[in-house]
């Protein structure tokens, strides 16, 4: 059997489609119900330094997540900048994961930070973030320091979702014959291309008996734009190609009471200015704000945001798309 494992980051990368706010009865019905359908990692939020309000999930200290710890592997994530892991207390439980992203211009703090919470005694998975945007070379070294470290996981993340399966598999064969054996590799993709799971399969058949490989997901999909691998369809395929056991209706039945009221206010799904950016390797949130400045048709959209310095392509800023669409 294949190494294959789910983390379903819907309370986490699925609310950047409602700000967080999933109400404290529903956080807690999606994480148990999660648990029950055995997913592997359940991916409940950020860590921020921000204030703490119940109902959204985002947390500035431990002691906020502590009712979920007890349930199962559970993991959140820091976005380097966004909060002081210097605050954080040794780790008091083998039941919490925390996923460091960063962007390639954080890449020394980044690895600082990953080496006090190792010593620390958390489990750790580094996220770079954009990671096609690595030469090969950058991921060569990238590895090198990796093991260093010694993480327990090292994730491509396909930030702008237009990674191609021969991309995603070209990074995972650098990393799996570079990558010491027991650093598992996770794959976390945006849909914007339409081929996120497709990508994900791909890597499945390609996995070997000698690594783990964790795969990102989220219930229905849920997502920014044009929202991420759905943890149903991905729990399906492993059950009947991997062997794996994961409760899919109890996955559905959260979609169902969960997830599509949520839907049904603010939808996610595909999408041809998420498209256009993707092919053009640009945050999402370009294409965001083209599609709401006004009459702009998809040839010129595809001008614009062909037209971007790649130093800003993956890092959104404002004034830069401003000026363009003027």
């Amino acid at each position: 059997m294949k190494r294959i494992k789910i983390l379903d980051c819907t309370l986490r990368d699925g609310g950047y489609v409602n700000s967080w706010n999933f109400g404290k009865d529903n956080i807690s019905k999606i994480v148990s119900g999660l648990c029950n359908a055995g997913i592997d990692y359940i991916e409940c939020g950020f860590f921020k330094d921000s204030l703490y309000n119940e109902n959204v999930t985002l947390f500035s200290d431990l002691s906020q997540i502590i009712t979920f710890e007890e349930m199962s592997n559970i993991t959140l994530m820091i976005n380097i900048g966004e909060f002081d892991c210097k605050k954080l207390p040794s780790a008091q439980s083998k039941n919490l994961t925390l996923r460091i992203a960063f962007k390639k211009w954080q890449y020394k703090e980044a690895l600082e930070t990953c080496s006090i919470l190792k010593e620390k005694g958390y489990r750790i998975f580094m996220n770079p973030m954009h990671t096609d945007s690595y030469s090969e070379n950058e991921l060569k070294i990238l590895c090198t320091d990796v093991n260093k470290i010694h993480p327990n996981a090292l994730t491509i993340v396909d930030t702008t979702g237009g990674m191609t399966e021969e991309n995603v598999l070209n990074i995972y064969k650098i990393l799996d014959e570079l990558l010491s054996k027991d650093i598992a590799i996770g794959f976390h993709s945006h849909n914007n291309l339409g081929i996120s799971f497709t990508n994900a399969r791909t890597l499945t058949e390609n996995n070997t008996l000698n690594r783990t490989l964790i795969i990102d997901s989220t219930v229905f999909g849920m997502g920014r734009g044009a929202g991420n691998i759905c943890t149903e369809e991905l729990a399906k395929y492993l059950n009947e190609n991997n062997g794996s056991k994961y409760d899919v209706m109890q996955v559905l039945k959260l979609s169902d009471e969960c997830i599509t009221p949520i839907f049904k206010k603010t939808p996610w799904g595909a999408s041809a200015p998420y498209y256009i950016a993707a092919l053009n390797h640009c945050h999402p949130n370009y294409a965001k704000y083209i599609s709401d400045y006004g009459d702009i048709n998809f040839e010129r959209m595809n001008k614009i945001l062909s037209s971007i310095p790649n130093e800003y392509k993956r890092n959104y800023n404002v004034e830069m798309i401003k000026q363009l669409c003027y």
